[in-house]
């Protein structure tokens, strides 16, 4: 094997442009990395990671795991945030930038604020851990209007698309009506399996419950939500919008919670306990019956 050397001041100018081009390489590679911040909590046997800046994977809430009795298991495609100002295009709130962001030191809560000089958008995630197959998430937003004199019309979007059990038999049902818009539930086939979402203040605008890419594009495009209120069987998801007037330096605070309750899996011993028992219940039975007859 040949090994290249460098030699007089060509080979040094050469040498010097080769760790140059290495030097911007390695920045690259950096900032790359440094480019997916998804922060995850846990609490009591849950997780929630939170995608804060895109980067491979949707973006926003992209994993809810809760141990289901045979180990860890996302719930969650996705649940984030898009806004329009004064009826201009639907953004995600990371392109409003400015993100600072930190975690409790119990890893419980993650605090996010996105932030320019026209408007600020915060988000705190509380995650409590309820036991096997439970737990809870609540949720504060916060958005502001920064600007030093005039009010702002702003249309908030909360997307939410949960895949429970991964299973593509899930059903939605919306809470309320036009205006007054409370709480969502889905739920799979499954007896004890879903996720109630209840909006504490205000209320939502606007809802929809249907199929993912229709509530997703809805959203995305500034569509009015149409209201529908139940969605399912199949892979579904759910929209909740605000709209309002917001005064310089005044701020819309909405406040919700979810709690998510998946039935743990038997283990299975269980399940052979179990099955033993139906079985010695059966020829009780078979034997009951037969004596009875003679």
């Amino acid at each position: 094997m040949k090994i290249q050397t460098f030699r007089g001041e060509k080979g040094y100018a050469v040498f010097k442009i080769s760790l140059a081009v290495l030097g911007t390489v390695l920045l690259a590679c950096h900032a790359n990395a440094q480019a997916v911040v998804d922060p995850t909590l846990s609490n009591g046997g849950s997780t929630a990671t939170v995608n804060l800046e895109g980067g491979p994977g949707l973006i926003g809430m992209d994993n809810w795991s809760v141990n289901n009795g045979e180990g860890m298991q996302n719930q969650l495609d996705q649940q984030w945030f898009w806004f329009s100002v004064n009826g201009g295009s639907v953004e995600s709130i990371d392109q409003i930038g400015g993100l600072t962001y930190n975690v409790s030191a119990d890893d419980s809560t993650l605090y996010a604020t996105y932030e320019n000089a026209e408007l600020s958008v915060g988000i705190v995630y509380s995650l409590d851990g309820l036991g096997p197959g439970q737990a809870d998430l609540s949720e504060t937003i916060s958005i502001t209007n920064n600007m030093a004199s005039g009010a702002f019309n702003i249309n908030f979007y909360q997307y939410s698309n949960f895949n429970l059990l991964q299973n593509s038999a899930n059903n939605i049902n919306v809470v309320g009506s036009p205006g007054s818009y409370s709480s969502i539930v889905q739920y799979t086939t499954g007896d004890g399996n879903g996720i109630e979402e209840t909006i504490d203040q205000p209320f939502a605008d606007f809802a929809e419950a249907g199929s993912t890419n229709t509530v997703l594009h809805d959203v995305a495009t500034g569509a009015t939500l149409s209201g529908n209120p139940v969605a399912g069987p199949g892979d579904v998801a759910w929209a909740f919008e605000w709209t309002t007037n917001i005064a310089s330096g005044d701020s819309l605070d909405i406040y919700k919670d979810k709690d998510l309750s998946i039935q743990p899996v038997p283990e299975p011993t269980d399940v052979a306990w179990l099955a033993m028992g139906l079985g010695v219940f059966g020829l009780v039975r078979t034997a009951w019956k037969r004596n009875k007859l003679t």
